[in-house]
């Protein structure tokens, strides 16, 4: 489909200043919730679209209401989600529009109910170019707020809707640095997707370096923990090996959750094609009966995850209750 084609005008970076100032007033009066939860990892192929569509479908599921914003030019979740070619898909232009003409970032719609989707696309290569330009003119800076501040423009835009919901997903470009900047500027949660392989870990380590760029102006950003994909599900003492090498990449910094997403090929391909997570397709007539045991196993581990990811969630909000309190 055709898109506008944007001006890249020369943003005004007052009002992201002031955005920045008031959440850190709100995180210094312990009133800051968590709930924008940033998906990515420096690699891609590791899943984190799947993981993203899956996370969104399974708590809008339990009636939360559920923003997934796809900051990524591919636009994988309208596959995952079945909304590519419909109304929803929009090529990127709601995501350009709030961050290159200060207008509300507003979803196309909702791609099931209570998952409100802000779609990634093409149009976001005129975001990121003019992010590049922000930062070149932020480097000329004498003032420390001056030289960070380009990295809150995507904190503006998504502070000022973050009340509308209760859970906010950032499914994060692995290629683009400032698109990860911008998103773990404005998020509260990390969540990191990694395979067993030498480049996923390297992708990894390059999220922890970026990680410690945003938490200038995010100090209440939290590393959440790390999802393992694609292993065979009965290669138990292959996981253990790879749950110890991602722990020691983090140095302890955060977990790597029990739940794994197992490799299953044809069941994954299956849902991808039919614009359905994995629970939705358990149920699904159309599904050849040779792939429904395997979609089923899918479907369970996704959902299990669901639940560990909210539980570290709720266990986090209650030790930062009770650092608050003592302070």
């Amino acid at each position: 489909m055709p898109f506008a084609v944007h001006s890249l005008p020369a943003i005004d970076l007052i009002e992201v200043k002031r955005a920045l100032r008031r959440r850190l007033q709100l995180m210094s009066e312990g009133v800051h919730q968590a709930k924008v939860f940033v998906v990515v990892n420096g690699k891609g192929g590791v899943g984190k679209s799947s993981l993203s569509a899956a996370l969104g479908a399974a708590w809008s599921g339990i009636g939360l209401r559920v923003l997934l914003m796809e900051m990524d030019e591919q636009g994988n979740n309208g596959e995952d989600l079945g909304t590519t070619g419909t109304v929803l898909a929009d090529d990127g232009e709601a995501q350009a529009a709030a961050i290159l003409d200060g207008k509300p970032l507003t979803p196309t719609g909702e791609a099931r109910p209570g998952l409100f989707v802000v779609p990634g696309g093409a149009v976001l290569e005129d975001v990121v170019e003019e992010l590049y330009c922000q930062r070149r003119l932020a480097s000329r800076s004498d003032s420390a707020e001056d030289q960070n501040a380009w990295m809150g423009m995507y904190a503006a835009a998504i502070d000022a809707v973050r009340d509308d919901y209760d859970v906010i997903i950032l499914d994060v470009a692995p290629g683009s640095e400032p698109l990860q900047l911008q998103a773990l500027t404005a998020g509260d949660l990390v969540l990191v997707p990694s395979k067993s392989d030498p480049s996923s870990r390297k992708g990894l380590r390059t999220v922890a370096r970026r990680f410690g760029q945003a938490r200038v102006l995010n100090p209440m950003l939290r590393l959440l923990g790390v999802v393992i994909f694609a292993t065979n599900a009965s290669a138990t003492n292959v996981q253990a090996k790879i749950k110890d090498q991602l722990k020691e990449d983090l140095n302890g910094a955060a977990p790597v959750f029990s739940q794994t997403i197992r490799h299953v090929e044809a069941a994954a391909v299956a849902c991808r094609m039919a614009g359905r997570v994995a629970h939705e397709m358990t149920v699904s007539k159309a599904i050849e009966p040779s792939l429904r045991r395997s979609v089923k196993a899918l479907a369970g581990d996704y959902q299990s995850l669901a639940i560990e990811v909210m539980q570290a969630k709720i266990a986090l909000d209650r030790g930062a209750g009770t650092e608050n309190e003592a302070a």
